[in-house]
């Protein structure tokens, strides 16, 4: 079973990770500047909550188990490589299992 999910991934790229890449093009010498707490465009505490999400509930983590065994951890290393693939895989099946199971 092949699933992609390539455009659900580009499209919801999540506030860490527009965090860290921020963070490392400063650190290479861009003169951004990261956002003080209040600021305008710095992420509201509601923002940073939401981003830190919750723990997943007995069903999501059975829905969870359920399409660790349906979907193939192969087709992710294959298309984005060891690391890589592996965390897009973990997070796709988590955020499948929260949307499911409400």
């Amino acid at each position: 079973m092949e699933l992609d999910f390539t455009e659900q991934i580009k499209s919801n790229a999540s506030l860490w990770e527009n965090i860290r890449k921020k963070k490392e093009r400063i650190k290479r010498g861009s003169p951004e500047k990261m956002r003080k707490p209040g600021e305008k465009g710095a992420p509201t505490k509601e923002q940073i909550e939401r981003a830190k999400g919750e723990a997943m509930t007995p069903a999501q983590k059975k829905k969870f188990m359920r399409l660790e065994k349906e979907v193939s951890l192969k087709d992710f290393i294959k298309k984005y490589g060891e690391e890589k693939g592996k965390a897009i895989y973990y997070a796709t099946l988590t955020k499948m299992a929260k949307a499911t199971c409400k």
